[in-house]
């Protein structure tokens, strides 16, 4: 540890403990760098609730979508190594990668469009597929009722790729243009790796990435990783509460989008590595690590997706940053460049606020309270007056959905007092409308509507808004208009969402 210790490192503490407690997560780490130094690790709670193990900052966890920003550095150092570049067109690495209506010779898909879910390729249930079968067996599968019989075979590359050559829905748009995530690409930049280099993906990860940087607990397969047993068991919440998950996701097809583990004192040494920018660890040079955080399309109100990286101004400076989630992991990491400040947090129960948590380090080190919400504090919620028609909630309300079982968007026009509503109440008995959002297939409630402003340019057609929850507004997204003004998607999540007719 470092002398240079911010002093606001010890209200970062009681707000990691604060989000862990109150949130019933089982075990969590978390680390913060400043410069080349750790100047925080710490874990809490348990690695194993019922064996009662702590959690250390050398426990490993699972990365989930965390992975994503490892293939893309990946794949830029193949670039400085000269075995190819990221504007190749994928097809020239993988000539079986189709998607019906999706690129020509003038407009191909690129690895690059891969890297930042801008091929066109719309929302997918291939990963789903994947990952049920996986659990098959597990204690928490009988809170499932998903039939897994009639699923297609996405075990492999080549399974994958045929099933994406079926075409399971409409492109959304020319490669570039629309960010919509597809764990299926990203994945498919790493069987692209194993051809062009003739090693497997996690040899490649290893020795171009891992090693160089001193990674030792870093690896896909959990025993590799945590050798010495130091290791996270799974957590989920049903029903009967927070229970023991233990079987983890495999997915091989999946590797590169979502089946990393590490530990928080692996991940400060990734995040010094990003932060410092130079890239000299790795040969690379800091006019290329740019490629990784240069915004490539709208993917939240105000941010941009770039390269297996979300990258957002954020109270005057640049916030990097990437999300995950998986069945009994719940992962946020990223950097500060004009701080030199990295933060990651490791959970080991799905759904839980790791991004919360996250962003309690950046905005205590930029003199804010911890809680401030991503998007804000000062919004405005839809709201229609006691005894009005309702029209203009009329007009956004509905279901929008992905066609993933966890890519459902429904907006309701409720009264305040409905249900939980994030925030005050009103003792009227007529209070009026708000749009109140559900998400998922369990329709959670999180939060009320509020718009924010207009895109501008070629996204005039859209209206950006924030879901305001309890804790203030950490989701949002944007409505894609037609010519009357009316939506007929939205992109939330990251994800392409269609309006359903009803």
């Amino acid at each position: 540890m470092n002398e240079r210790r911010p002093r606001w490192l010890g209200e970062f503490d009681a707000h990691l403990a604060q989000v862990v407690a109150e949130s019933e997560v089982p075990g969590a780490a978390a680390c913060v760098t400043l410069g080349p130094e750790i100047v925080y690790l710490r874990a809490f709670g348990w690695r194993d609730r019922e064996a009662r193990l702590p959690a250390t900052g050398r426990t490993v966890f699972g990365l989930a979508s965390l992975s994503k920003s490892f293939t893309a550095l990946a794949a830029l150092v193949l670039q400085a190594r000269g075995i190819w570049t990221l504007d190749d067109p994928v097809s020239d690495h993988l000539p079986d990668f189709r998607y019906p209506g999706l690129g020509s010779v003038e407009e191909p898909v690129r690895l690059w469009h891969m890297l930042s879910h801008t091929t066109g390729v719309p929302p997918l249930r291939a990963l789903e597929f994947a990952l049920r079968r996986d659990q098959l067996g597990d204690p928490a599968h009988v809170y499932s009722d998903r039939d897994t019989g009639e699923d297609p075979d996405v075990g492999g590359y080549d399974e994958l790729m045929a099933y994406m050559r079926r075409g399971e829905r409409p492109v959304l748009d020319r490669p570039g243009r629309i960010v919509s995530y597809s764990n299926e690409c990203v994945a498919l930049v790493g069987a692209a790796m194993e051809r062009v280099t003739g090693k497997s993906f996690p040899q490649v990860l290893r020795e171009e990435v891992l090693g160089p940087l001193g990674m030792t607990s870093t690896a896909f397969d959990l025993e590799e990783a945590g050798p010495t047993g130091d290791r996270a068991v799974l957590y989920t919440r049903t029903p009967a509460g927070v229970v023991r998950s233990p079987t983890w996701s495999l997915a091989p097809a999946y590797l590169g989008t979502g089946m990393l583990k590490s530990s928080a004192s692996d991940l400060a040494r990734y995040l010094s590595f990003m932060a410092a920018g130079d890239g000299a660890e790795l040969g690379l040079t800091r006019e290329l690590m740019t490629e990784l955080t240069l915004p490539r399309a709208w993917s939240q109100p105000g941010g941009a997706y770039a390269l297996g990286w979300s990258v957002r101004p954020h109270a005057g400076v640049s916030v990097v940053r990437h999300g995950g989630s998986l069945k009994g992991v719940s992962t946020c990491q990223g950097f500060v460049p004009d701080l030199g400040l990295g933060v990651a947090v490791l959970m080991n129960l799905d759904g839980a606020p790791a991004l919360r948590a996250w962003y309690g380090a950046i905005n205590l080190a930029l003199g804010m309270a911890p809680d401030t919400p991503v998007y804000g504090t000062d919004h405005e919620p839809l709201w229609a007056a006691p005894g009005s028609a309702a029209t203009e909630l009329g007009r956004y309300a509905g279901v929008y959905s992905s066609g993933e079982p966890w890519g459902r968007l429904e907006l309701v026009a409720e009264p305040l007092s409905a249900g939980s509503d994030g925030g005050e109440r009103s003792d009227e008995v007529d209070e009026g409308r708000y749009l109140f959002a559900y998400s998922g297939d369990d329709r959670e409630r999180t939060g009320r509507l509020a718009l924010m402003e207009r895109s501008r340019g070629s996204d005039a057609g859209t209206l950006e808004f924030a879901i305001v929850g309890e804790k203030g507004a950490w989701d949002g997204g944007r409505f894609h208009l037609d010519a009357d003004g009316r939506p007929f998607a939205v992109q939330h999540a990251q994800r392409w969402y269609d309006r359903e007719e009803t």
